[in-house]
């Protein structure tokens, strides 16, 4: 995603070439103009006797500019609501880890000794939640982006710098690779945990073909006919069931059920049923939104639109020098404007395209990397966060005096 500043006017903006629609549209509106060109030299006698009046070229062009504007809104509209999505679907998770810490936490007796094994049981959910739930965010990000190599989960340290928002920054060499922007997660990912998403099937199908599936570490995708036949191989020789990348989430959705669940048998997360039930909603809103994040990264724009759309712009920008030539007698002028409008139109259809895939890694879709980043600094405050003592408190401390109430990753790491 680019970033600029609104000062001057934004007139910076017009020497931004890097993710800029102009670059990429000028190569049809130049030929276009070239077009142009040589039928001033050559055709422009017969064209004067051939085109009485523009009107029938008209109901053309509008049409053309009519497709073009349609799809533009479409895209935005796929772009704006990815994002909505993809904000409601952090939110949850968020708030889903910092209520099952604050839930758990704030169960236990004021005064537990932190040698009980209870407490040490409270530490290890706590640790574990915040883990799994990172895990779980990061594994959604990475399939929205279409980035099936789990090498590409790295390890989150609260004093590395944030990935940068904008890609310019980075070498020409790394621009539109997932590897220049990998997730982080809290606490890494486990052997245990890569297997259980699919590590084991991968080293398999190297060991079977001498190559990666797909040139990346993945667990594909059953729909594929040689990967499916492939997995299937797998699954019989081990006995083992692997998941295909996409349901990598779904597991990690799994993991932190039964994680509550586990909790609670330890006699942990002692709430009333309304208030505990609440916990497991929001956690299943953040899925829901997840899914529709998906349909989003999943279904792409309609290809009969998309193809109709090139069509159009191709004929239009074959088309439109022998009205120009026609209508236009200064033979710069008609260049010009021969340009100018094939240009706005391609430049239309450049924007719509970026626009309409949200997620996948492109100069002007949305930064996941760095909003893994944020999830992690957020749900790590929240572990941390300590309720401070009010005025009132401090003025009156022997009246209220204060919860001895302290969240368990804070005391841990204080212990330590």
């Amino acid at each position: 995603m680019i970033t600029y500043s609104k000062t001057t006017w934004g007139l910076h903006l017009l020497v931004r070439v890097y993710g800029s629609a102009f670059p990429r549209s000028i190569i049809f509106s130049g030929i276009s103009s070239a077009i142009t060109m040589a039928l001033y030299v050559t055709k422009r006698p017969q064209l004067l006797s051939d085109w009485r009046h523009p009107y029938p070229y008209q109901i053309f062009a509008v049409i053309v500019g009519f497709i073009v504007v349609f799809r533009s809104q479409l895209s935005y509209g796929r772009y704006w609501e990815g994002r909505q999505q993809l904000q409601t679907m952090t939110a949850r998770w968020a708030d889903f880890c910092t209520e099952a810490l604050m839930m758990d936490a704030g169960t236990l007796p004021a005064d537990i000794n932190p040698h009980h094994q209870a407490w040490s049981r409270a530490c290890w959910f706590a640790e574990t939640i915040v883990h799994l739930t990172s895990l779980l965010h990061g594994l959604a990000l990475q399939h929205l982006r279409s980035d099936w190599d789990l090498a590409n989960l790295t390890t989150f340290h609260t004093i590395d710098p944030p990935p940068p928002t904008d890609a310019a920054g980075l070498p020409a060499s790394m621009h539109g690779t997932y590897k220049a922007m990998p997730i982080p997660v809290i606490g890494s990912v486990s052997e245990p945990e890569a297997i259980g998403l699919g590590k084991l099937f991968h080293a398999h199908a190297r060991k079977q073909t001498g190559t990666l599936i797909n040139g990346t570490d993945i667990a594909p995708d059953i729909g594929d006919s040689f990967c499916g036949s492939l997995r299937g191989f797998f699954i019989s020789q081990t006995g083992t069931h692997v998941p295909g990348a996409s349901e990598r989430v779904s597991i990690a959705y799994a993991w932190v059920q039964q994680l509550l669940q586990e909790r609670l048998r330890d006699e942990g997360l002692t709430l009333a049923p309304p208030v505990g039930s609440r916990m497991w909603q929001i956690l299943s809103e953040g899925y829901n939104q997840f899914e529709l994040c998906r349909a989003i990264a999943d279904t792409p724009f309609p290809f009969p639109w998309a193809q109709m759309v090139l069509v159009m712009l191709i004929l239009y920008a074959l088309s439109v020098p022998l009205v120009v030539v026609a209508f236009v007698d200064s033979t710069w002028m008609g260049i010009v404007v021969n340009f100018i409008c094939v240009q706005s139109y391609w430049c239309l259809n450049e924007v719509a395209r970026d626009l309409e895939d949200p997620f996948v890694y492109d100069p002007n879709d949305l930064p996941l990397s760095r909003y893994q980043y944020q999830f992690n600094n957020r749900i790590l405050a929240a572990a941390v966060a300590r309720r401070p003592a009010t005025a009132y408190e401090m003025t009156h401390a022997e009246e209220h005096a204060s919860s001895k109430f302290t969240p368990l990753l804070y005391q841990a790491k204080a212990a330590s």
